[in-house]
């Protein structure tokens, strides 16, 4: 479940009020556990939140193959509450909003000392990633016609099934390159989405470094770090870049295209692989 009914007060102008019930999305806690310690603890709408927790270790580097994880589970108690008609309210972490993963020589975790909270609007990048470069380059050869470019931004949108009810939510793609959607995922927090978007692909089997990312929001460096770890060529937003995610497009050879709108697209960085 991933909205909640809730009542409002709605003014028009020369219009006056009205009151009615509006939908809303879920934001709630959800804890992730590696070999049994705490890592992170990220704010997210409820759903697909086992591959959040794959998408987020492959994101961040915690792991570098969905083969490294040898146990996943979910335990999801407040959300089968929420279903049930309880509160949505909680922001504990007791109540069963767990992903426990095992996995076999985890990275970096010391990174995630503790269980910390990720907000919604915040990723969990490395700052030092900027001073010192070491996350690799992006060498795939993926070429992508401009037509299909157009088209990609209404397709996310159309997937986006909680965003059309509430409004409340950023979506992030992995597209075939003619265009076609392999997953669409939604979440309060455009990292989240990514996450999810990859975590899918990881579990079900789906090569991902033939295909291309489709964002709603901005790609902030945190954004284009996600991708060029797990090795995502080229990035189309409906929103801008920041001057540090063309920082680090620019040396990873990352594609980065802004503003698609299905009336035109700006190409930041690495324009050879938009024919």
């Amino acid at each position: 479940m991933s909205t909640v009914d809730w009542n409002i007060k709605r003014f028009r102008s020369g219009r006056g009020s009205e009151e009615l019930r509006d939908r809303v999305v879920i934001e709630l806690p959800l804890e992730i556990k590696l070999n049994g310690i705490p890592l992170v603890a990220l704010m997210r709408m409820p759903g697909m939140d086992k591959e959040l927790a794959v998408g987020f270790c492959l994101t961040e580097k915690i792991i570098d193959d969905i083969s490294q994880i040898r146990l996943l589970k979910h335990c999801g108690q407040l959300e089968q509450e929420i279903a049930g008609g309880g509160e949505a309210g909680s922001d504990g972490l007791d109540r069963g909003n767990v992903v426990e993963i095992e996995a076999e020589a985890p990275a970096d975790q010391d990174r995630f000392s503790g269980t910390f909270i990720v907000r919604t609007g915040c990723g969990g990048a490395d700052l030092s990633a900027l001073e010192d470069y070491h996350e690799g380059t992006v060498s795939s050869r993926l070429e992508i016609g401009a037509d299909i470019i157009y088209g990609v931004g209404r397709e996310l949108t159309r997937h986006q099934e909680v965003f059309a009810g509430t409004g409340g939510t950023h979506g992030a793609g992995v597209f075939e390159r003619d265009g076609r959607a392999a997953v669409v995922a939604e979440d309060v927090g455009r990292h989240n989405a990514l996450d999810k978007a990859v975590g899918w692909c990881a579990l079900w089997g789906t090569e991902i470094r033939d295909k291309f990312l489709v964002l709603s929001g901005r790609i902030s460096y945190e954004m284009a770090l996600k991708a060029v770890r797990v090795g995502i060529p080229v990035v189309v937003s409906m929103a801008a870049p920041t001057s540090l995610g063309l920082r680090i497009a620019e040396k990873a050879g990352l594609t980065l295209v802004g503003f698609s709108d299905g009336k035109r697209f700006n190409v930041y960085t690495h324009p050879e692989r938009i024919v």
